[in-house]
C-alpha cells in the first residue's frame, strides 16, 4: 500500500480519466513542489484490488500518460500517486455502454472533509431501452444490485428498459411526474410546436416544482442507497439531466460535494447527451416553426436551473441534509450510514 507523505512531497489533487478505444487517457494535476520521484499509475478492476506494486506507467515529466493493453470489458480503476505517496483513485466517468448516452459513476468527487465519494457504488442514467446483450452483461459485472427508475407509468410503457427478468437486479419505483400519461409531455408540446419557447425561467420553475411536490421520492432514494445490500446502485429518468440531475445533486451536496462540482457534474449531461440530442431533433422542431434557441435551455442540462435549487434549499432548508431530513423525511441515522457507505 502506498506510504504516508513527508510534508514537503507534491500531492496529487486531481486525475481524469477517458476512454480511448482500449486504452485509457489519464491527466493529472499536481499541488505543491516539483516531484523529486515519478508520477505512478497502478490498476485494478476495484478499487480494493489495485496492484500498487507494479505501475502500469511511471512519469517523471507530464501531466498524462496513455495506458494500453486493458481489457475493454473490464472496467478499471487507476491509482495515481507520486512515488508510492498517497494519490487518488480515478476511473472513467462515462460508463462505456452502446445503448446508453449518460450512464456514468459519481464516484470520486472531493468532501468537505477531505475524503471522496466511493467509486462504483452509485450510477446515474438516461433510459435503459436500448441497452444491448453486451450493456447488461457489463451492468452484471460492475455489480449492479439496484435499479431506480424516476420515469412514470407512461414513459416506462413507451420505453421499457431492456434489463433481464432473470437478472436480480432489485427494481425500484420511483415516479415522478404524471403517473397516469394521460396528459402530453413537455417534450411532446415541443415536438408539435404547441410549445415554441421554454427558457431558464421556465426550467427554474419546473426543477424548483420537482424538489417541493417530490421531496418524499428523492427521501426515498437517499434511504435505499443508506441500505448496503442495494449497493452498487444505480437511478435513472429517460434523459438523465433533470430529475436524475436533481437526484444526483441532493446525494452529492449530503456527501459534502461543493456546489461548483455538482454544478460542473450536471452540465456533463449537455456535454454527453443534449448536444447531440438537439442535433437529431433539429429537423423535426425546424419542421413546426419551433427554434432551437428557444428551447434548448429545456433540451441541455442549463447550470442556473439546478443552482437555482441550491439556492432554494439552502434557503429554506440550510443544507441538503436539512432538506432531506424535514422536508423529504430521511432518519438522520440514514445520512449517518450513507456517508459511511460512499466516503472513503
Amino acid at each position: 500500500m502506498p506510504a504516508p507523505p513527508t510534508p514537503a512531497d507534491p500531492v496529487v489533487a486531481r486525475v481524469e480519466v477517458e476512454r480511448r478505444g482500449g486504452d485509457l487517457r489519464v491527466r493529472w494535476e499536481l499541488s505543491g513542489a516539483s516531484p523529486r520521484e515519478p508520477v505512478r499509475i497502478t490498476v485494478g478492476v476495484t478499487p480494493e484490488t489495485i496492484d500498487h506494486e507494479h505501475p502500469v506507467a511511471e512519469v517523471r515529466d507530464g501531466r498524462e500518460v496513455t495506458v494500453n493493453g486493458l481489457d475493454p470489458s473490464v472496467r478499471h480503476y487507476l491509482h495515481v500517486g507520486v512515488g508510492r505517496g498517497p494519490g487518488v483513485i480515478a476511473a472513467e466517468r462515462l460508463v462505456p455502454l452502446e445503448g446508453t448516452l449518460n450512464f456514468r459513476d459519481l464516484g470520486g468527487y472531493p468532501s468537505a472533509g477531505g475524503e471522496r465519494v466511493r467509486w462504483g457504488r452509485v450510477f446515474r442514467s438516461d433510459g435503459l431501452s436500448e441497452l444491448t446483450d453486451a450493456d447488461t452483461a457489463y451492468l452484471r459485472g460492475i455489480g449492479i444490485r439496484a435499479i431506480h427508475d424516476f420515469r412514470h407509468a407512461g414513459e416506462r410503457a413507451r420505453a421499457p428498459s431492456r434489463l433481464p427478468a432473470d437478472a436480480g437486479w432489485r427494481l425500484v419505483d420511483l415516479a415522478i411526474g404524471d403517473e397516469a400519461g394521460e396528459r402530453p409531455e413537455l417534450i411532446e408540446l415541443v415536438l408539435r410546436g404547441e410549445v415554441r419557447e421554454v427558457g431558464i425561467d421556465m426550467m427554474v420553475d419546473i426543477y424548483l416544482a420537482i424538489v417541493r411536490e417530490h421531496a418524499a421520492t428523492f427521501g426515498r432514494l437517499i434511504g435505499h442507497l443508506a441500505d448496503p445490500d442495494g449497493l452498487p446502485a444505480l437511478f435513472h429518468c429517460a434523459a438523465g439531466k433533470d430529475r436524475t440531475g436533481i437526484a444526483a445533486a441532493l446525494l452529492l451536496a449530503l456527501l459534502g460535494v461543493d456546489d461548483e462540482t455538482i454544478l460542473d457534474d450536471y452540465e456533463l449531461s449537455t456535454e454527453l447527451r443534449s448536444k447531440r440530442r438537439i442535433e437529431a431533433l433539429r429537423p423535426q422542431l425546424e419542421a413546426v416553426g419551433v427554434d432551437v434557441e428557444d428551447v434548448r435551455a429545456f433540451l441541455s442540462a442549463p447550470r442556473p436551473a439546478l443552482a437555482a435549487v441550491l439556492e432554494w434549499i439552502a434557503d429554506r432548508h440550510g443544507s441538503a441534509e436539512g432538506f432531506l431530513v424535514e422536508a423529504a423525511g430521511v432518519a438522520p441515522a440514514a445520512v449517518a450510514r450513507l456517508r459511511n457507505l460512499l466516503l472513503g
